[in-house]
C-alpha cells in the first residue's frame, strides 16, 4: 500500500461524543504512522486538538439534512478532494457518507465509511444510506446489523474497536486542577458520568442525578460532563437534587475535550462506549450504563457482552434508577482491594485489545482492500434453487474460502440473487444475466464451478452447455478456473463428450469428490489441468449437533420419549412409480413394528420432494412424520444427525448422516450415490431399478445388528473424508493468490 496517504476523515461535527472521539484518535495515530489525515465537519470543540495535533480541519455544513447545506457539502467536499489530492475517502455518519457516495460515483475516489451506531431504515432512510466500497463496524452486532439491513457482504466489513490512547487516559493522569476547579477534596466520593447530553443520550444521567439523594454518603459528588439538547432537563434535576440536599452535590462540567483530567478523580465512573473504554483506561472501576440498556458493574463475568454490544448495552435490559443504585451501593460497600482489582482488569483489557494502533490499523487494512479493487472470485453452480444439498455446498464453500482469503471478495451466479445475498452474506447476481456475468468476468480473478455434479447431460444437454460457456467465459476474459469438488458424469451424447473435454482441457484446476469422478473425467480424455480426489466440501463444515437437531424433530411431531428414528429422504427419478412408493412405506412400516422407529421425511429440495414424500406417507399404516419447512444447511445437517438411521436418495442427505455418524442405507437412483457409498466405505446400497422392499428390509435388519461396527466404520470414514474435504479450500487459495497450483499425488 502507498505510504504517506492523503486521507479525507469526514464527520458531522466535532463535539462530545464517541464517534466524534474515535475521529480524533484516529486521526492523530494516522499522522503518528506517517499518513495525512484531513478531517472535514462542521466543526466543534476538538477542532483545536486536532489542529494543535498538526492536522487540517476543514469546515463542512455536514450537520444535517438541509437541502441548502448538502449541496453546499459537496460542492466543498469536491473541492478539498481535489485540492488536497486525496488518495482515500473514510466517512464517519450517514449525512457524509451519503453526500461522499455520489461524489464517489462521478470521481472515483476510493470510498470507506465506518458504522459507529445502529440507524432507523423506516420513512425510506435506507435508501439514502451509503456504505461505501469497504465497511469498518464498531462491533459484531453493527456488523450482523450492516449485512442484515443492507445487505453488506461479509467480505466488505471489518469489525474494529474504539481505540484508547492509554497514555492519555491513564491512573498517573494528575486531577489536581480538577479537583481545585470542582471544589472536589481527597475525601470526596467522585462518581464521574460523561456522554452527551442530547435527548437520545442522557437517560442515564438523568437517573443518576435522581438517586443521589439515596445514596447515603454525605461526601459524595457527582461530576456529569457534557452538553447538548437535552442539558436544560438535566441541569434542571441536578439544581432540584442540589436543593434538596442543600449543597452543591451534582456538578456540571458541560462540553469539554480534557476528558482524561475530568476522569481522573472519579472513584467510578458511569456510562457506556468509547467513554467507558477510556475511564478503563484511566482504571476506573466503571458502570456499564446507557440508553440502549444496562450491563452493570463491570468484571470479568461482564466482558462477553461487553463485546459483543461494542460496551453499548444494545439488547440487554433496559437501564434504570432501581439498577444504578444498587450497583453503586454495591461497589461503595467494596473494601479497597476489591475495587482495585476492578480498576487494574480494567486497565489491562484496554492495553491488550483496545489499543489506538490496533484500530488505525484496522482503518488502514481497510483502505488497502479499497485501493487494492480485491478481484471478485465467482462460483457458479446449482444456486438458488432451494435445494439443501446445493445450499450446503454453497455455504461449505463460501466458508472454506473466507478460511483460507482474508475477506474473500465472492460473487455468486444465482436464480434467487436477493436471497443468496441474505444467507450467504456475499454478492450475487442472476445466473442468467449474461451482460453482469460478463461485467463480473471482468473484475474476477479466478472461477469456481461447483460443488456438484454440473458435467453431466442426464439432467439436460441445456444444463450442461450453460456451465461450460460460463467457464469459456471466464478462460476468454483470463480468469482462473477451479472445479470445485466435482462428480462427473454421465455423459452420454458424443458431442457433449467433445464439448466437454474441450473446455476442461482449459482450466487450471480440477478437484474431484471421489474416485468415480476422476475415472469418468479420465473417459472422456481431460488431462492437462492439475487433478486431485478430495472429498464433498460439507464435510470440512461443522459437526452436527444431534440434541438441537432433536429439538427440531420435535417441532415436527417426531416423540421426544428416547425411541428410534428413521430419517428417509426420497425423491422423483425414472423409476419411483407407484410400486417404489408402495415399498418404502412397507419398510418404513417394517422399520416401526421391529425396531421402533418412528419415522420422519425430510425434502432436502421441498418443491420437488414433498409430493412424493406424502404419497409414501399416505401409504404407510404406522405413523410418520414430515419435515414442511425449509431448514438452513446447519438445521439441516443436525436433523438427520437426529436420526438413527438415515434411507437416502439425496445424495447429500448421506453426505449429512455420515457426518452426523448416522448408519445409511443409499437408494441409486443416479451413479453419484453408488460412487459416494464406495468413497465413504459403505456397503448398503441399492440400485433402484432393482429395489425391493425385502431386499431394503435385510439391509435395515444388517444395520442395526451391526449398529456399533458400522458406526465406527463411518466416524473413521468422516474424518478422512474431512481430511480431504479441507484440502479444497488451501488449494483454491493458493490458486487465486498465486496464480497456479502445485499438486501432490
Amino acid at each position: 500500500m502507498k505510504k504517506n496517504l492523503n486521507i479525507l476523515l469526514a464527520l458531522m461535527q466535532l463535539d462530545i461524543g464517541g464517534a466524534e472521539t474515535h475521529v480524533v484518535e484516529l486521526a492523530k495515530e494516522l499522522k503518528r504512522k506517517g499518513h495525512n489525515p484531513i478531517v472535514t465537519s462542521n466543526g466543534g470543540v476538538y477542532v483545536k486538538e486536532l489542529e494543535e495535533n498538526g492536522i487540517k480541519h476543514y469546515r463542512v455544513p455536514l450537520q444535517n439534512k438541509n437541502p441548502k447545506n448538502m449541496i453546499r457539502s459537496a460542492k466543498l467536499l469536491k473541492r478539498i478532494i481535489t485540492d488536497e489530492n486525496i488518495d482515500i475517502v473514510h466517512s464517519h455518519a450517514r449525512i457524509p457518507s451519503f453526500i461522499l457516495g455520489k461524489l464517489h460515483k462521478r470521481m472515483g475516489f476510493p470510498f470507506v465509511t465506518t458504522a459507529h451506531w445502529v440507524f432507523t431504515t423506516r420513512f425510506g432512510l435506507k435508501y439514502i444510506t451509503d456504505w461505501g466500497e469497504k465497511t469498518v463496524a464498531v462491533s459484531e452486532d453493527i456488523k450482523t446489523y450492516l449485512m442484515d439491513n443492507y445487505g453488506v457482504p461479509e467480505s466488505d466489513i471489518r469489525v474494529t474497536i474504539n481505540g484508547i490512547d492509554t497514555h492519555k487516559f491513564s491512573p498517573d493522569t494528575d486531577a489536581a486542577d480538577i479537583r481545585a476547579e470542582f471544589g472536589l477534596s481527597e475525601d470526596d466520593t467522585v462518581i464521574v458520568y460523561v456522554s452527551r447530553m442530547d435527548e437520545s443520550r442522557s437517560l442515564v444521567a438523568k437517573q443518576l442525578i435522581s438517586i443521589v439523594p439515596e445514596i447515603k454518603d454525605p461526601k459524595l459528588k457527582v461530576l456529569v460532563v457534557g452538553d447538548g439538547d437535552d442539558f436544560a432537563n438535566v441541569k434542571a434535576a441536578a439544581d432540584d437534587v442540589n436543593k434538596r440536599l442543600g449543597r452543591d452535590c451534582v456538578l456540571l462540567a458541560g462540553a469539554r475535550t480534557d476528558i482524561n483530567k475530568l476522569v481522573a478523580p472519579a472513584d467510578l465512573f458511569v456510562g457506556v462506549s468509547r467513554a467507558a473504554l477510556e475511564a478503563m483506561a484511566a482504571e476506573k472501576p466503571v458502570i456499564i450504563a446507557g440508553n440502549e440498556g444496562y450491563i452493570g458493574l463491570f468484571d470479568e463475568s461482564k466482558l462477553g457482552v461487553g463485546i459483543d454490544t461494542n460496551f453499548c448495552c444494545r439488547g440487554c435490559e433496559e437501564s434504570s434508577p432501581e439498577l444504578l443504585l444498587k450497583d453503586i451501593n454495591r461497589f461503595l460497600a467494596l473494601p479497597d482491594e476489591e475495587r482495585g482489582k476492578l480498576a487494574v482488569y480494567g486497565r489491562e483489557l484496554i492495553k491488550q485489545e483496545y489499543s489506538v494502533s490496533r484500530m488505525a490499523e484496522d482503518s488502514l487494512k481497510v483502505y488497502e482492500w479499497a485501493l487494492g479493487k480485491q478481484d471478485e472470485i465467482l462460483i457458479s453452480g446449482y444456486y438458488g434453487f432451494k435445494n439443501s444439498g446445493d445450499d450446503a455446498l454453497l455455504l461449505a464453500i463460501t466458508n472454506d474460502l473466507k478460511r483460507n482469503i482474508e475477506s474473500p471478495n465472492i460473487v455468486v451466479l444465482s436464480s434467487n440473487p436477493k436471497e443468496t445475498m441474505q444467507r450467504y452474506r456475499v454478492k450475487a447476481v442472476n445466473r442468467l444475466n449474461p451482460i453482469k456475468i460478463v461485467k463480473h468476468m471482468k473484475k474476477a480473478g479466478m472461477l469456481i464451478s461447483g460443488g456438484g455434479t454440473l458435467i453431466q447431460d442426464s439432467t439436460s444437454t441445456q444444463s450442461l452447455i450453460y456451465y461450460l460457456t460460463v467457464i469459456r467465459s471466464a478462460v476468454k476474459h483470463g480468469v482462473k478456473v477451479m472445479l470445485y469438488s466435482n462428480g462427473i458424469g454421465p455423459l452420454n451424447g458424443k458431442t457433449n463428450v467433445h464439448r466437454s473435454k474441450k473446455t476442461l482441457d482449459k482450466v487450471d484446476l480440477i478437484t474431484l469428490r471421489d474416485p468415480a469422478a476422476l475415472n469418468a473425467l479420465r473417459e472422456i480424455g481431460v488431462t492437462r489441468p492439475q487433478t486431485v480426489v478430495t472429498a464433498d466440501p460439507v464435510f470440512g463444515m461443522a459437526k452436527a449437533d444431534r440434541a438441537g437437531g432433536r429439538e427440531i424433530l420435535r417441532r415436527f411431531g417426531v416423540p421426544d420419549d428416547g425411541g428410534r428414528v428413521l430419517g428417509v429422504s426420497v425423491r422423483r427419478a425414472r423409476d419411483t412409480d407407484s410400486g417404489f412408493e408402495t415399498a418404502i412405506a412397507r419398510v418404513c412400516d417394517y422399520a416401526a413394528e421391529r425396531y421402533g422407529c418412528h419415522t420422519v421425511f425430510i425434502p432436502m429440495q421441498p418443491t420437488r420432494d414433498e409430493g412424493i414424500s406424502r404419497s409414501i406417507m399416505s401409504k404407510m399404516k404406522t405413523k410418520a412424520s414430515l419435515v414442511n419447512t425449509r431448514l438452513d444447511v446447519n438445521d439441516m445437517i443436525s436433523v438427520v444427525a437426529a436420526a438413527d438411521l438415515c434411507l437416502g436418495m439425496r445424495l447429500h442427505s448421506l453426505i449429512y448422516a455420515t457426518c452426523g455418524n448416522v448408519p445409511l442405507i443409499g437408494l441409486a437412483y443416479d451413479p453419484k450415490i453408488r460412487s459416494f457409498m464406495d468413497y465413504a466405505g459403505q456397503e448398503l446400497c441399492l440400485g433402484i431399478e432393482d429395489m425391493s422392499d425385502e431386499a431394503i428390509k435385510g439391509m435395515i435388519d444388517h444395520c442395526f445388528d451391526n449398529y456399533d461396527k458400522i458406526k465406527e466404520r463411518l466416524a473413521e470414514s468422516y474424518e478422512l473424508l474431512k481430511s480431504k474435504a479441507e484440502m479444497n479450500g488451501r488449494l483454491a487459495a493458493e490458486l487465486y493468490e498465486k496464480g497456479s497450483v502445485t499438486v501432490e499425488h
